[in-house]
């Protein structure tokens, strides 16, 4: 098979027709792929940012499974894991029910946000924090924040919104030999995240409920949960996990993204002007971690009046 020439991703292989998609730094792909063999068809998991990587991810796909993809799955609602279904709107496209409500709901909203006059004002007003970023760690924080804005931008007035047109709960088994499944534990990382799953292999496609190198994104989920839903997906014992961002792990990776989103929670109760947890303490001064902090602190304050 001739190599990859993709701009948006570096593709390594996990199994025998099983593929990771990682989103290259300088691409416009922003979030990780994958690329499954399903037996009788393939399935491709987050079509990326922009409709250019979803291109390229069409072709990879195809290239990989030596056929067209005959599903694909949207994990969550952000931007970087679906824009790209514009590329796949010939075939099925699966996520939960609540994403696609979601989706369907804020079409409108969303596509007022990647106006190329509101992407350059928010680019603009983030790149002027530049000089604020001391360390290494919220330097690289600024740069995948401005690389986001740098892919929208590049396909500023090419975007539609393509929800998923099929939908699950929290459980279903994919078309296919492969014995893949598809699983929502509810609300983590957004109010109904999913993840793919082949058990046989013990390969996990994780979404954005699962990082690496970068900081977990809050603000639209329970992040109480979502520490529960990592432990629950410990126990299914996968042993290579495709994170949402950065590199192939393991349940490292997984206990890692949970330790953060602790440390998160311990700082929101502490009391202003405490040390920051040391699961966090290397984010210190970023973009990330200040708007997560912001989000967990309101979260814990709502959530203590409720008990």
């Amino acid at each position: 098979m001739a190599p990859s020439e993709s701009r948006h991703y570096r593709f390594e292989e996990l199994g025998e027709g099983i593929h990771a998609g990682i989103a290259r730094p300088d691409g416009y792909a922003i979030c990780n792929a994958g690329v499954a063999d399903l037996g009788d068809g393939g399935v491709v998991f987050d079509s990326g940012m922009t409709p250019d990587s979803g291109r390229d991810l069409n072709f990879e796909a195809t290239r990989l499974l030596g056929r067209p993809p005959s599903l694909a799955v949207t994990s969550h609602r952000h931007f970087d894991h679906f824009l790209g279904n514009s590329e796949f709107a010939h075939i099925p496209i699966w996520g939960t029910r609540k994403t696609r409500e979601i989706l369907l709901e804020t079409a409108d909203e969303r596509l007022a946000e990647l106006r190329r006059e509101q992407l350059e004002k928010e680019m603009a007003e983030i790149e002027a924090r530049r000089s604020s970023m001391r360390t290494r760690a919220s330097q690289e924080d600024l740069e995948f924040t401005l690389q986001i804005y740098r892919a929208a931008l590049a396909c500023a007035g090419r975007f539609k919104i393509v929800p998923p047109d099929h939908t699950f709960e929290t459980k279903m088994a994919l078309p296919g030999a492969r014995g893949a499944e598809l699983v929502s534990l509810g609300s983590g990382h957004t109010e109904a995240d999913a993840f793919l799953f082949l058990p046989r292999e013990k390969v996990l496609f994780a979404g954005d409920l699962v990082v690496n190198g970068v900081q977990p994104s809050m603000g639209d989920g329970d992040p109480s949960h979502w520490i529960e839903e990592l432990d629950q997906i410990v126990r299914m014992a996968p042993e290579r996990v495709v994170p949402g961002h950065g590199r192939v792990t393991t349940t490292e990776g997984i206990q890692e993204t949970r330790d953060y989103l602790s440390g998160i929670l311990d700082a929101a109760r502490a009391p202003p002007g405490a040390p920051l947890p040391a699961a966090i303490r290397r984010w210190e001064g970023s973009l990330s971690l200040e708007s997560n902090l912001a989000f967990a602190r309101g979260w814990v304050k709502a959530h203590s009046a409720r008990s």
